[in-house]
């Protein structure tokens, strides 16, 4: 009876043409739990949907590292031990994103970043204790680039002498505070003080005691909106008046709810050009809202929705075989919604474009700032 079973059961095989070949893995690593998920949450429905889109027969994984960089390295571990993992979109933040690439770098395993700005996690794969091919690729404009911008449009279009600097300590947030600093001083502007806090603090206090001191006619910060939105509040509420100037990962809609009116007149950089104003991405937000009712793109989200696209390119061009995806999204060449995508010998996009947002509490938007 047994051997009429499986005599049958390899019929069944043969007749369908033998049992499926497993699908190759997308993963998407990043934090989905934590003061982060939001973020997370919504980079996993960008790439979900650029999967559904590109009819592609893959499966996508989410994968939580917790914002967390030893949380990361570990998850790293994981995708990098299943070979049914052609490439990962993420992580989230510059460490996590640091703390990951050591791990995909030996394994040949390509990493595509839609947020981490860090300008070492390109620039680390030419160093000498980098093991493996190069594997990481950035969408948005490093630390560099977004600092010297910024710095550019404090000092040149506000007229800004006296900057107070504010940072988070964390890779992204000391990265891009050192980068505005130098490209700010560099212009002939002083950094009146310097000063870094822990992640997830409630009082600013001192901080905003000694800004006040300073005399800072500005101030940047570097850190995450979370962190931002309890910095404004309280800056504000003891008579703080100083241009308030930060990176893109504090550019929230969050930041409306959480800061509240102290958010007004506040000034975010974002990598390209807001993708609610970006003509060529209407297609994608009238996608992203039927698919996610009731949902609205978070910052990343449009970065994250392409570098699917070029992930599911590279594997349609090369199949899911790591070192030749690897191979394919070095020639990358990708005309999207954000604009056309090429990367250099480091991994960073040759697009970068960065744009100055001011917002608007009354209307619970970013206004571009050209």
């Amino acid at each position: 009876m047994r051997i009429f079973a499986l005599a049958v059961s390899l019929f069944a095989l043969a007749a369908c043409g033998g049992p499926a070949r497993p699908r190759p893995r997308l993963a998407v690593a990043v934090p989905l739990s934590g003061s982060l998920a939001a973020d997370g949450e919504g980079i996993v429905r960008a790439v979900r949907l650029a999967a559904e889109q590109s009819h592609a027969a893959v499966e996508v994984e989410p994968v939580d590292d917790r914002g967390d960089p030893a949380a990361a390295a570990d998850a790293a571990r994981r995708l990098a031990a299943d070979a049914r993992v052609f490439a990962v979109i993420g992580h989230l933040t510059s460490g996590c994103a640091l703390a990951a690439s050591r791990v995909y770098g030996p394994a040949g395993l390509a990493m595509i970043t839609p947020t981490a700005t860090a300008t070492e996690l390109t620039l680390q794969q030419a160093g000498p204790d980098w093991r493996g091919p190069r594997v990481v690729f950035r969408l948005p404009p490093s630390d560099a680039v977004q600092g010297a911008y910024a710095a550019q449009f404090a000092f040149s279009r506000f007229g800004l002498r006296r900057m107070w600097v504010l940072d988070d300590a964390t890779p992204y947030g000391r990265g891009l505070a050192d980068q505005f600093a130098a490209h700010f001083q560099r212009r002939g502007g002083r950094v009146a003080g310097r000063d870094s806090f822990a992640r997830g603090s409630r009082d600013f206090s001192a901080q905003i005691g000694r800004l006040l001191a300073s005399g800072a006619d500005g101030v940047f910060f570097g850190g995450d909106y979370l962190d931002a939105a309890v910095f404004l509040k309280q800056a504000r509420r003891e008579g703080a008046r100083a241009v308030f100037l930060a990176g893109d990962g504090a550019k929230s809609d969050d930041l409306f709810s959480l800061a509240g009116p102290a958010v007004q007149g506040a000034y975010f950089t974002v990598g390209g050009v807001p993708v609610e104003d970006l003509p060529s991405a209407g297609d994608f937000l009238t996608a992203y809202r039927q698919a996610y009712p009731g949902a609205r793109p978070r910052t990343f989200d449009d970065y994250g929705y392409e570098a699917a696209k070029i992930a599911l390119l590279a594997l349609k061009r090369a199949g899911p075989d790591r070192a030749k995806v690897l191979e394919a999204l070095r020639q990358t060449d990708y005309d999207g919604m954000i604009g056309r995508i090429v990367f250099d010998g480091d991994g960073d996009s040759l697009k970068s474009l960065v744009t100055m947002t001011r917002a608007d509490y009354a209307r619970r938007a970013f206004e571009p700032v050209y």
